[in-house]
């Protein structure tokens, strides 16, 4: 019975492998082993998310992104994944608000990691988490999943509490304004969207390409050009 409880999360390993296999085969995979599990098992109430995050954590280690770029290849994948597995007729039942709790968790871990960062005087460590992290912050801001009460209150702010910008915060700014900064921009007030671009303006980012300083299209401090 132990092979039929890992099952699932062992096919759900397969669309989050950097080997490049084919995606639908490998979530008709999961579904069908979920199925099998749901009718001889019981299914724990988070066996979905759980599933998720392990294989997230997991890429993001495999994939994390230098410094310089702020791509990272798991973002398109688990708002498509979370996207399919909500229709999904047979899973759907079993991960009610999946994206929702999803993007709830990865703002927690968003906060840890922001704290854990500047507590290490550099923060190299953590990029792995946190830049596909606030990646997925940002499209969730502008999906609707993110609280409005954060969008307003703690996610900008919790970036911009110290007198200087650490590294990974103003690549995590960066990531916020280029994906999702009109939405930033209607819920945050004025002077901390000022703020930010105010560090921003005086960060040097030495792991950029020629240490230029780090631009962001479309936002200016204070409306200047």
């Amino acid at each position: 019975m132990e092979y039929i409880d890992a099952a699932p999360s062992l096919a759900i390993e397969g669309i989050f492998s950097d080997q490049k296999l084919d995606y639908e085969r490998s979530l008709a995979s999961y579904r069908l082993w979920f199925d099998i599990k749901r009718t001889y098992r019981q299914i724990p109430t988070d066996q979905i998310i759980d599933d998720i995050w392990s294989n997230y954590r997991q890429m993001n280690i495999r994939n994390s992104p230098s410094w310089d770029k702020f791509t990272c290849p798991a973002t398109q994948l688990i708002l498509r994944l979370t996207g399919d597995l909500e229709s999904d007729l047979i899973l759907a039942p079993y991960n009610s608000g999946l994206q929702s709790r999803l993007c709830k968790k990865v703002i927690q871990e968003f906060f840890i990691n922001n704290i854990l960062s500047v507590k290490s005087g550099y923060g190299a460590g953590y990029m792995c988490y946190l830049s596909p992290d606030v990646s997925l912050i940002a499209h969730w801001a502008n999906l609707g999943y993110v609280e409005e009460h954060a969008i307003r209150n703690h996610i900008l702010q919790s970036l911009i509490s110290h007198s200087e910008l650490y590294h990974h915060q103003a690549d995590a700014l960066c990531i916020l304004f280029q994906v999702a900064g009109a939405t930033f921009e209607a819920y945050v007030e004025t002077s901390v969207v000022d703020r930010c671009f105010e560090l921003l303006k005086g960060h040097r980012h030495v792991n950029l390409e020629k240490g230029k300083l780090i631009q962001v299209s479309e936002f200016s401090v204070k409306g200047e050009t």
